[in-house]
């Protein structure tokens, strides 16, 4: 009877730990989309930036739609960094337009890091969403993934 119910206790426990690391790999790849999305989504309205001074309307209402949708599911920095480059954007339709040649050297001697934090807060965030080893860490089976630059205690 003991050994019974511990076999349908770990199979049990097998499955939650699968549909738990299925559905982190699931919300791993939706937040990469999403991301993506924002920044191809961001750089168009950068590039249209540099060279007009009037915002295209379409353009912007499609980055605020990818923000809206970070609300939903990002974390704080994330949100954070990804209003720093909107702001950042809206900023640069009030400089003076540039050529396309001033443009090419402009983006050719990385004089605009636009995405760089954004990208660490991202790689950080869905490095906390990844399913970890199975290990002797307890009976969740998963454990906290340190951040970058800090060394696991294993």
């Amino acid at each position: 009877m003991i050994g019974g119910g511990l076999s349908v206790l770990a199979s049990w426990l097998a499955q939650r730990v699968q549909s738990k690391s299925q559905w982190l790999i699931q919300e791993v790849r939706r937040r990469q989309d999403l991301y993506s999305e924002f920044v191809e989504a961001a750089a168009c309205c950068f590039g249209d930036a540099l060279l007009e001074n009037e915002p295209d309307t379409a353009r912007i209402a499609n980055l605020y739609g990818e923000m809206g949708r970070m609300r939903l599911v990002s974390s704080e920095p994330v949100l954070k960094e990804a209003n720093r480059i909107v702001h950042r954007i809206l900023d640069t339709y009030n400089d003076a337009n540039r050529s396309k040649t001033e443009v090419r050297d402009f983006l050719a001697h990385d004089s605009v890091d636009l995405f760089s934090d954004f990208g660490n807060a991202c790689r950080t965030e869905l490095i906390g969403l990844q399913p970890l080893r199975i290990g002797i860490e307890g009976p969740s089976m998963f454990r906290i993934t340190p951040l970058p630059g800090e060394r696991a205690s294993d």
